[in-house]
């Protein structure tokens, strides 16, 4: 049976890959859509939005802290990771019901803070259970670890890569109604992983020997007292031991500035997606969530192609050390931004870049995860002493607690449309505050980039009357409005058709001659976005649009280009930092790899 193990891996590896899979397929399902549900359903801003989205996935990062006490010490993995896949699934579910009631915003975010509770208390008790349960698998010092964790990381991208084309197929339609079914489809993958958990976990989760692995601590005092074996007690940590805790933590801390940079793809660069990329292909617009799906179908294709690389360097006796394949990765990152900076730099509000940069970015960042999240995740499991394995595996995660939400404070920096400047045409009856409201009510749920904008400047301009925001009056406008009410055509400079509508009714299409002069100053600006509103056939005036103005450290941040400068210099920075201090950290290592 040892020979045979050895030629291969356990097909208990192979359990824990589908489980994760199916886990990883319910988080990124759910992610993938999150944001745009926060910002299209809820009708959030961007910046609150960012704030919730990364506050959430940091926590889901914090409690694996907890749930890796609480195994190492009471349930054991198994138990902890079915405990999790439950609290999760419940979750999702929840997540379903708050979509559901979209337009209750006073119901649908109670439920959905709820939801997002049981997922990050779930996750706790999922991820750094599963995750040290790989090593387990394996004899102390066995060199096929590293190639395991490959595959595990192959099983983690490979629900990543499904997840946003199902979950985002469903729920980013263009339609708020739709994100329900999104959520729905991550519950059910989340039910069906801790179904084939709970089926198949006493026949594969064993050691070479055919023991069992990953049950209570008290499971393992009995036996060996049964045995008439010495009861392990918890000695003290010896210096080797010391010195490779202090590398995780350090490893750790480098870690948090590539989560920092990496985990945009969630919130900034899924809303760049949606509003800043040429997503048009053959006729086709390619939904925004999609583009999440890009990063795992790299790492699934390139994965394999690391593991030779590694594989093929060790034999060779040249294969850098896991600090200096971090230095690389983060190196890498930097690179990614790079490319994006390139293409956006110059470029107008109204611009879109091809598609083909922001998937070169991403190809480059999946290249510098390769060697750094699977390699974290190996190096740790052997550097951990084997009593607080799950612990250890926590406080790796922890990296992607202050990571996340950093990243989700980032993401609220981005430049985001907002009112400058509205402009009544003077042979108008109406005034600035009605053409607002009016455009308000056209524009709600929508899809427009600007609909956040106007009814953000809509309710200050009512909170200055000292009138209520009647958000409740807001959601109506679904019915207030046909669909072909939710279309602006084009900024106008003559005569172009136009769409607008009253307080109450859809007119429709029709040949409208806006007063260019009034808008003449903006003809050549491409810092700014003009739209003409028209009421019942009377063009009124228009509304003109400038990026939102955000500054970190002093560094003023109107335009995309400043925004991912931000993380060339973050991800570049903390590269050569770990490039200086990396044969300390390798010193205490004392001598793993």
């Amino acid at each position: 049976m040892e020979n045979s193990v050895q030629k291969g891996h356990p097909k208990g590896l192979y359990l824990l890959f589908t489980v994760e899979m199916w886990e990883r397929f319910s988080y990124y399902g759910m992610r993938a859509i999150f944001i745009l549900y926060l910002t299209k359903a809820l009708l959030i801003d961007a910046k609150a939005a960012g704030g919730i989205f990364g506050t959430y996935t940091s926590l889901v990062y914090a409690t694996p802290l907890l749930g890796g006490f609480i195994a190492d010490r009471y349930w054991g993995n198994r138990r902890s990771i079915l405990v999790g896949g439950i609290l999760m699934a419940i979750a999702q579910f929840l997540m379903f019901f708050s979509a559901s009631m979209h337009g209750h915003a006073d119901s649908a975010i109670p439920i959905m803070y709820v939801a997002l509770g049981f997922l990050i208390l779930g996750n706790g008790f999922f991820k750094p259970n599963i995750s040290s349960m790989v090593g387990s698998l394996y004899p102390k010092g066995d060199s096929r670890i590293d190639s395991a964790y490959t595959i595990f990381y192959m099983g983690i991208n490979a629900g990543a890569l499904v997840a946003p084309l199902v979950c985002g197929g469903l729920g980013d339609t263009g339609s708020a109604a739709d994100f329900k079914y999104g959520f729905l489809s991550a519950g059910i993958g989340m039910v069906v992983g801790t179904i084939i958990m709970l089926a198949f976990q006493k026949k594969y989760l064993v050691t070479p020997e055919g023991e069992p692995i990953g049950l209570k601590p008290s499971y393992y005092r009995k036996e060996r007292e049964n045995a008439g074996l010495e009861v392990e007690t918890q000695a003290a940590l010896t210096k080797v031991e010391k010195d490779r805790i202090w590398a995780i933590f350090i490893i750790t801390a480098f870690v948090i500035a590539f989560w920092a940079a990496f985990e945009q793809a969630g919130a900034s660069l899924t809303i760049f997606a949606d509003q800043n990329t040429d997503r048009g292909l053959f006729g086709w617009t390619v939904p925004a969530s999609f583009f999440q799906s890009i990063n795992p179908i790299f790492i699934v294709i390139f994965a394999p192609l690391f593991s030779v690389l590694w594989s093929t360097l060790s034999r060779r006796g040249k294969e850098p050390s896991s600090p200096m394949k971090m230095v690389w990765g983060l190196a890498i990152l930097a690179l990614g931004y790079v490319l994006i900076a390139f293409s956006v730099k110059g470029m107008g509000m109204e611009d879109k870049i091809s598609m083909f940069f922001l998937i070169g970015m991403y190809f480059l960042h999946t290249c510098g995860e390769l060697a750094i999240s699977p390699v974290g995740l190996s190096v740790v499991n052997k550097l951990s002493p084997k009593r607080f394995a799950s612990m250890m595996m926590a406080v790796f995660f922890l990296s992607s607690v202050v990571g996340n939400f950093t990243a989700g404070l980032f993401s609220g920096l981005i430049p985001q449309p907002q009112v400058k400047e509205i402009i009544v045409d003077t042979n108008s009856s109406i005034n600035k505050s009605q053409l607002l409201e009016a455009s308000a009510f056209l524009l709600n749920k929508s899809e427009n980039p600007m609909e956040s904008a106007v009814i953000s400047a809509y309710e200050a301009d009512l909170d200055k009357s000292g009138k209520k925001f009647d958000r409740e009056k807001m959601t109506m406008a679904d019915t207030l409005y046909k669909p072909e009410a939710t279309k602006v055509v084009g900024d106008l400079k003559g005569d172009q058709k136009v769409v607008f509508a009253d307080r109450g009714s859809f007119i429709g299409m029709t040949e409208i001659k806006a007063n260019t002069e009034l808008t003449k100053k903006y003809n050549n600006d491409k810092s700014v976005i003009v739209r003409n509103v028209s009421i019942n056939n009377e063009h009124v005036g228009a509304i003109i649009f400038e990026n939102s103005e955000n500054s970190l450290f002093g560094f003023k941040i109107n335009t995309l280009y400043a925004f991912f400068i931000i993380f060339i210099i973050m991800s570049g920075a903390t590269s050569l930092l770990l490039f200086v201090l990396h044969k300390k950290v390798e010193k205490l290592m004392n001598g793993i790899r």
